[in-house]
């Protein structure tokens, strides 16, 4: 072989390894061939049609398994307009009133957003006062230890 530049137009695969390089399998081109006459597709039947397929899941008219499997869990509409957040994101807003409009303001939820709850993750916190926000039962002691207050 002489050298030349390797270019797309001239790459041969490497002649050691001419066994791996399999001919494409030419369906329908005489008896001869073993894949001559039905060119494999057997006789009949949808298979043997051309655009014929049976679509992912079908059964041949039985009831397909993923119907049959019976169905479980539950998607709360709810949860789509509530959102939790930490009681240290609210004290670093350095405010001492806070509801959903400013939580919307600062944009630490959603616009869509109707329900807040607050969880804990601070032992301090300053005097707060959260309206319209629900929070969990330690956050609330904390936030009244303070001074704070909590309205639903």
């Amino acid at each position: 072989m002489k050298w030349y530049t390797l270019k797309l137009n001239n790459l041969l695969p490497h002649p050691n390894n001419s066994s791996r390089v399999n001919k494409k399998k030419r369906r329908g081109r005489g008896a001869g061939s073993g894949l001559g006459k039905t060119s494999g597709r057997g006789h009949k039947g949808l298979g043997s049609r051309s655009g014929g397929k049976v679509r992912a899941g079908f059964e041949g008219g039985q009831m397909p398994l993923q119907q049959r499997v019976p169905k479980f869990g539950f998607f709360s509409r709810k949860n789509r307009f509530t959102e939790e957040l930490r009681l240290g994101i609210l004290i670093s807003l350095n405010k001492e009133e806070i509801n959903i409009e400013v939580l919307k303001e600062e944009d630490l939820i959603n616009q869509n957003t109707t329900r807040v709850k607050v969880f804990k993750d601070t032992e301090s916190c300053p005097k707060l006062t959260l309206s319209g926000i629900s929070v969990t039962s330690s956050v609330k002691g904390l936030i009244e230890g303070a001074g704070g207050k909590v309205e639903i």
